[in-house]
């Protein structure tokens, strides 16, 4: 009884590893399904280039005004919103016959993840490692108009993003809200500024109470119309 118990147990623990570490690889599993259904239309329509990784990240839908991947938040996707029935702007997409429920589903996944080009080593324990604040940087970058801020935080916080000349001039502010503790991404829409490069800086600060930590960091990003 006790070794089947045993048997159980490890049986139970490699079906987890394994859950755990089966994360969407965008060349071999989301990449094909663009090519067959919507690279041959995508080369440039409404904005949208989707032959390859790099293309598709950093398109642009005119229709949406902003990028139209935001990792980790398929709902503020605009590739994600045109696979649905009901898209915000325009026809659901593919033309032609939508895509199968399974292959939207792992379009979703992916997005979910971060919409990374290659799987990480592990997930679901990346907010167990985070031990500190750090900004992950900005993509795409240069970029028009829309830009994604990635950064992590180790704990529940109220993040505010601001927008700088080279000068030091105070362009632009978001300011997100509360987030939890974990790896995040904030779009931001850089319609109402002129080319060039900027400065921005990321501040939270803790909701535990003590208010007298602030985490901030900077970087810098170029806006090209």
């Amino acid at each position: 009884m006790k070794l089947t118990t045993n048997l159980l147990t490890l049986f139970i623990l490699g079906i987890m590893q394994i859950t755990a570490t089966a994360q969407i690889d965008y060349n071999s599993q989301i990449q094909p399904i663009f090519n067959s259904r919507c690279a041959s239309c995508h080369g440039g329509i409404s904005g949208v280039f989707m032959s390859n990784y790099a293309a598709v990240m950093s398109s642009v839908g005119n229709q949406y005004g902003r990028t139209i991947v935001e990792p980790y938040s398929p709902e503020e996707s605009p590739l994600y919103d045109k696979l649905l029935p009901n898209p915000q702007f325009g026809n659901r997409m593919p033309q032609g016959g939508s895509l199968t429920q399974a292959q939207i589903d792992l379009i979703r996944q992916w997005i979910e993840e971060g919409a990374f080009e290659t799987p990480a080593t592990s997930i679901g324990t990346e907010d167990q490692l985070i031990a500190q604040f750090e900004l992950l940087g900005n993509y795409p970058n240069p970029f028009n108009p829309s830009t994604s801020i990635r950064f992590s935080l180790p704990e529940s916080a109220d993040v505010e993003i601001q927008i700088f000349s080279l000068q030091g001039q105070l362009v632009d502010a978001i300011r997100p809200g509360s987030m939890n503790q974990g790896v995040h991404s904030v779009s931001y829409n850089a319609m109402n500024l002129a080319s060039g490069v900027y400065l921005y800086r990321i501040s939270a600060s803790p909701l535990n109470g003590n208010r007298t930590i602030r985490y901030s960091e900077s970087g810098k990003f170029t806006l090209i119309k």
